[in-house]
């Protein structure tokens, strides 16, 4: 559905709901907010790019790095894994900082080496050690932040065909939200959760299309 079918839509299933109490203005501004929380909290818009490394630096800006990075995509087949001077890749384990101190208490002062792990603060991914002049580049699998759902003619979710089925999700969006707004708490409570049972739909389609079959190795 286009921006002006979505329109259309949740006009004919709340027909109380006219351009007078609610604009289409300020639908179409809920749109653009509606259609990055969808895709945020379900994790539509993925991306994949390569990243220069520089020796001995470990922290890198992702925000900087990565064309509206969100956050890291560790599903199977995502994640990071580093580039080594003879085009090898081999994947980088995500740790977290309490993990690192239990490894070893001098972490944060080793030389640097081979990046085996990685952990991320806010925007910045810190690897751990920091890479030598063995690493030349990080494959960094990532959730994108869609772009704004801001003309009529658009679909949402940056109009990628196969997420046709879930664009139901932004009228489930805009009536939890006018709602709201019209001063009917019972009424938006119930289009809240209705629209947060929609998102777990999609979350769990989705998933079928991420998700691998699981290996169980012997830990050596």
């Amino acid at each position: 559905m286009t921006r002006e079918e979505i329109r259309d839509r949740f006009r004919q299933e709340n027909p109380e709901l006219t351009t007078r109490v609610v604009t289409d203005a300020a639908l179409n501004s809920w749109c653009i907010v509606g259609n990055q929380e969808i895709c945020a909290r379900a994790r539509l818009i993925v991306d994949d790019e390569v990243i220069t490394l520089t020796e001995d630096e470990d922290e890198y800006n992702l925000t900087n790095l990565l064309t509206r990075f969100y956050d890291i995509d560790e599903n199977p087949g995502g994640g990071v894994s580093r580039i080594d001077t003879d085009d090898k890749e081999k994947r980088i384990k995500k740790v977290s900082i309490a993990e690192l101190d239990d490894l070893s208490s001098s972490w944060r002062t080793a030389s640097s080496g081979t990046p085996k792990r990685y952990y991320r603060r806010g925007q910045f991914m810190h690897f751990q050690p920091a890479p030598d002049s063995t690493v030349d580049e990080a494959h960094i699998y990532f959730v994108a932040i869609a772009d704004d759902f801001d003309d009529d003619s658009k679909t949402p979710y940056n109009q990628l065909e196969h997420l046709e089925p879930f664009h139901y999700g932004i009228v489930k969006y805009l009536e939890w939200r006018a709602k709201g707004k019209v001063g009917k708490p019972k009424d938006a409570a119930t289009a809240r959760d209705e629209y947060l049972a929609y998102i777990q739909w999609i979350i769990k389609s989705v998933g079928g299309g991420k998700n691998s079959v699981i290996y169980l190795r012997p830990k050596i």
